[in-house]
């Protein structure tokens, strides 16, 4: 197995580990708290734990899809 396959999880989704995990946390925190000072409903126990997972999920995958488009 090459090192690329072993770190997809069971759903073929890359992991991210060390400093890209850190980094993702950390964009989706400043983001969300950017985008609450203009709208102050995105303050509530829903909307930002939904925030928080859409950016770590969905923030990777875009990342990777545009660096993947870009390269050909």
């Amino acid at each position: 197995m090459t090192a690329e396959v072993e770190d997809l999880d069971h759903r073929g989704s890359r992991r991210l580990a060390g400093a890209e995990e850190v980094f993702w946390y950390l964009f989706a925190a400043v983001t969300y708290v950017v985008a609450s000072i203009w709208q102050k409903f995105l303050l509530n126990w829903i909307i930002g734990p939904l925030w928080l997972v859409a950016v770590v999920v969905i923030g990777p995958a875009v990342w990777d899809r545009l660096r993947r488009g870009s390269r050909r």
